[in-house]
């Protein structure tokens, strides 16, 4: 991901967890550099389906594990100095991925920062959850942090600069409370984590990690299929709710005080359990609006056998 690599590891427990990220934060891979990072995620199991280059499950492999010398400090984790770009731009990829042989290292390494910083947000009605419900619509988010010193502004790390352009095509310019929202790349490569966040006028902290959130929609090529990314307009697309009457649906919206829809379509659906549609607005200030409050939002269930609530979805239509 750009120059920065993110990794996920399970450990047997919780201790284990700890005494490796006390071990090992702020420790430098060589000598000279590549410094780790190891937080808590948020996710509490991985579900690695095969043993691979870039997934490994340890307890189908336990005879794969290399011992570590005990030797080694902790403060330098490999004595060697990092390959050079131009060395690993003659290497072969795998897997019948094209070669890059050849190509120019500079076109192999994507210098381009997956942090966004989002400008002239209305700081009374924004927040970290509601900044999310708007640009998970286009790729998978790390950390949101709001600025102290610079109200009505925020930084958003994607996982992918390619996500962080595309939210930023697409709502550039869009005005959501009032405000018309602008976006600029940010000059740092990621958001470190904020242990004290300062409280927002909503009284919601101001920074939120969302390594591993159920909410991000890209963490499969089969989920990533599924998005549409598009700039706003006044009809949004919902999904993954149950059949209800029409007034039931729009209640939805006016119980978070969001904009009222003027119009409900739902689509046949193959399944009895979840439904689609589109809802409309007056604007696409308001669809934007509503979106932002009631996207990703729980929704009972009124089946009398089955109480488990859904995750409304929400985004945005092609006229």
């Amino acid at each position: 991901r750009g120059l920065v690599v993110h990794a996920l590891v399970e450990f047997k427990n919780k201790d284990a967890a700890k005494e490796a990220k006390d071990s090992l934060h702020g420790c430098n891979i060589y000598s000279d550099g590549c410094t780790l990072k190891v937080e808590f995620a948020r996710q509490e199991q991985l579900n690695v389906q095969r043993n691979d280059e870039k997934t490994w499950d340890f307890t189908k492999a336990e005879s794969s594990v290399r011992k570590s010398n005990p030797n080694n400090s902790r403060k330098v984790l490999l004595a060697e100095s990092p390959p050079a770009k131009d060395r690993w731009a003659e290497e072969e990829k795998y897997d019948g991925i094209k070669e890059f042989k050849g190509r120019n290292s500079e076109e192999m390494f994507d210098t381009r920062s997956p942090v966004m910083m989002v400008y002239n947000l209305d700081a009374e009605r924004f927040n970290c959850q509601r900044l999310f419900n708007l640009l998970c619509l286009y790729g998978n988010i790390v950390r949101i942090n709001f600025i102290r010193n610079k109200e009505g502004c925020a930084m958003v790390e994607f996982e992918h600069p390619d996500s962080a352009e595309e939210a930023a095509y697409n709502l550039s310019g869009a005005e959501i409370f009032g405000n018309i929202l602008s976006f600029d790349e940010s000059r740092k490569g990621y958001i470190e984590e904020i242990r004290n966040p300062y409280e927002l006028p909503d009284g919601e902290k101001s920074f939120e990690n969302f390594i591993g959130d159920k909410n991000n929609r890209f963490s499969t090529p089969k989920q990533a299929a599924k998005n549409r990314k598009c700039p706003p307009s006044k009809t949004l697309h919902f999904y993954n709710v149950p059949k209800m009457e029409d007034d039931s649906l729009m209640d939805i919206f006016s119980d978070m005080h969001a904009p009222f829809p003027t119009s409900v379509t739902w689509f046949d659906s193959r399944s009895e359990k979840t439904f689609t549609g589109l809802v409309e607005f007056d604007t696409s200030e308001d669809a934007c609006e509503a979106l932002v409050i009631a996207n990703n939002s729980e929704v009972e269930n009124e089946d009398a056998d089955d109480k488990r609530p859904y995750i409304m979805k929400l985004c945005f239509s092609k006229n």
